[in-house]
């Protein structure tokens, strides 16, 4: 039987973060939906919480498909000084339902903040008591993200200003070269 384990781990972002309408940051929406898909297919599931230009992400699933992740991770550019707060066996998955659940707790993160002695989110700073009290808040919390409204987001977060901007106009100008370039095949080949 595969061991099942549970991580949690923190890291800064290496981006700007702004904010769009919809309340989730165009990079976090991104990295969000395709931790869904990613997730889904590798059997793992989770929680994500983006704050003060700071990730605290909780990872459950099989140690090895964890474990391949993890060091993805680590050499993923959009975030740096990533932290393993915790690594333990587990014997069933927490986040059945979710294979990456997104929780934007402004009001109910700033008062569990405020109470602990925090002005701002910074998971670096906290005890082992504190990383429980997040993880219970994120596991009680509700995704107010459906797979539509990821995508509405993404969509949304391509028009807004960033580094990928470039990359999403040159996308349907490639694949516009290949379809003339398919096309051009096929017409020689007759």
């Amino acid at each position: 039987m595969p061991q099942l384990i549970r991580i949690i781990y923190i890291s800064r972002s290496t981006f700007t973060p702004t904010r769009l309408n919809a309340g989730i940051e165009p990079t976090v929406a991104r990295i969000l939906a395709k931790s869904r898909i990613n997730n889904r297919r590798n059997g793992l599931v989770g929680v994500l919480y983006f704050g003060d230009s700071c990730f605290f992400q909780c990872l459950e699933g099989e140690q090895s498909a964890i474990d391949i992740l993890y060091a993805r991770l680590q050499s993923d550019e959009r975030h740096k000084d990533i932290k393993l707060l915790s690594r333990e066996s587990i014997s069933a998955l927490s986040y059945t339902d979710w294979a990456m659940k997104f929780v934007p707790l402004e009001k109910e993160m700033t008062r569990l903040l405020k109470e602990a002695g925090f002005k701002s989110f910074d998971p670096y700073r906290f005890d082992d008591t504190m990383v429980q009290k997040v993880m219970n808040l994120l596991r009680t919390s509700i995704d107010p993200t459906t797979a539509v409204e990821v995508e509405s987001l993404i969509q949304q977060s391509m028009a807004a200003p960033t580094a990928d901007k470039a990359s999403s106009v040159l996308w349907p100008i490639a694949a516009a070269v290949i379809l003339v370039a398919v096309a051009a095949g096929i017409f020689l080949l007759r």
